[in-house]
Formats: C-alpha cells, sequence, structure tokens
C-alpha cells in the first residue's frame, strides 16, 4: 500500500483510531530538534505551539499597522485642517513648523518655494540663478530618504548642517495638465542617521508631500 493509498484511507475513516487507539499509542515520531522518539500526542502539542507562536506574531504586526495606520490619518487630518485655515505662505509655514515639531518631532527643517514671494518669510530659490547650488535635490520629483551632498547641506541647513545626519526631502509640486513643475521643498533633517533611513519606504513622506503642494497651490496663483 503506497502512503498515498495510506493517508486517503486515513482521511475517509476519521474514526479508525478511535477504534484502534492501542495503535495510536503505540506511535512514535522523531523529535523536530533533538530527533528522540516522542508520541504523537506531544508532538501535536509542539507542533501548535509553533503554530500558536507564529499566529501571536502575526497578530502582533496587524495590530502594529494598524496603529500606524491611525496615525497616519490622524497626522494627515491635522495637516488638511491646517492647510484649510491657511490664508498666506507665511501661514503655510506656521503649519509646517507645528507638523515638523508635533508629528515628526525633528530637530531641523527648511522650507524652501521656488521664485520670487517677497510678501512672505520663507527662504525662496530663484531657479533661474540656480548657480548649480542643489543638483542633487533639484532633480528629486519623488520623497527621498538619506543624506544630501556635503554642499547641499551646507546649502539647506547652514551653520546646523554638520548636526544633521539624515534628511527627508519632500518636493512639493504642481501635476496640472500631467506637466511636472516644482514649486518648492520641504527637507526635514534628524540628528539620527535612522531616522530618516535610504531601506525605509517614503509612502507617507508622499502622501504629506501631496498634501503640502495641494495647499501651496491654493496659496499662490
Amino acid at each position: 500500500m503506497s502512503e498515498e493509498e495510506i493517508i486517503q484511507y486515513l482521511s475517509n475513516t476519521p474514526d479508525f483510531f478511535v477504534r484502534n487507539a492501542d495503535v495510536l499509542d503505540a506511535l512514535t515520531i522523531p523529535h523536530p530538534v533533538n530527533g528522540r522518539a516522542i508520541s504523537l500526542l506531544e508532538y501535536q502539542v509542539n507542533h501548535l505551539r509553533k503554530s500558536t507562536a507564529e499566529y501571536r506574531g502575526q497578530f502582533e504586526r496587524l495590530v502594529e499597522v494598524a496603529r500606524e495606520n491611525e496615525s497616519t490619518m490622524q497626522k494627515s487630518r491635522r495637516l488638511i485642517l491646517a492647510g484649510l485655515n491657511c490664508r498666506s505662505l507665511d501661514d503655510l509655514a506656521v503649519a509646517v513648523d507645528d507638523m515638523v515639531r508635533d508629528d515628526f518631532e525633528v530637530a531641523f527643517h527648511t522650507l524652501i518655494l521656488f521664485g520670487d514671494h517677497q510678501d512672505c518669510s520663507i527662504k525662496c530659490h530663484n531657479l533661474d540663478v540656480d548657480q548649480g547650488l542643489m543638483p542633487f535635490t533639484m532633480n528629486l520629483d519623488e520623497c527621498f530618504c538619506g543624506i544630501l551632498p556635503e554642499k547641499e547641506m551646507a546649502y539647506l541647513f547652514a551653520e546646523e548642517a554638520g548636526q544633521v545626519n539624515s534628511v527627508a526631502v519632500l518636493p512639493l509640486l504642481s501635476r496640472a495638465g500631467g506637466d511636472i513643475e516644482k514649486r518648492g521643498l520641504l527637507i526635514l533633517g534628524s540628528d539620527k542617521a535612522t531616522t530618516f533611513d535610504q531601506e525605509k519606504g517614503t509612502f507617507f513622506l508622499q502622501h504629506l508631500a501631496d498634501l503640502l503642494s495641494a495647499i501651496l497651490l491654493r496659496l499662490t496663483p
């Protein structure tokens, strides 16, 4: 009789071991770790424990993801409400300051607008006279995590550049008509290299960048 036939027979006869309990008692299985013989019952208990541990790990990960999603939703909600209350670019700067302090808890950030905005206190960068100050950063159309070239770090963070060990760059873009127009940048800086690690995802950062871009476009013609 083949193994397949035995499996099929036992599957079709679920009460076999009930009617032949002495066979069940005599069955032994090698331990999966040390190789010693153990009873079928002990094997099943060990298997159930392993499965339970795996399910517990999966459950804990699901809870962690749910908490992260709730946190993301709350941060997005606060930014949307702040954006609706913005009436000027200076109001936007205040909203960004609050977001950086309350949601990211990072020590450094730089908000830059492209073009000439003389009526606000936000740092402006003239693209026509760029002079190659941010060649790497200016080429970014999506969020970036990691560290920037030393020259660009000095331009963005001035005398504090030496304290910044990781950054997140959020490009502020207009995608009207399918064309990408660069409107500005928000750069977050941390003194910890792991805060904005390149291996971390940028999905939430991209979401925030899109929200900030929408607010900025509402405040600028």
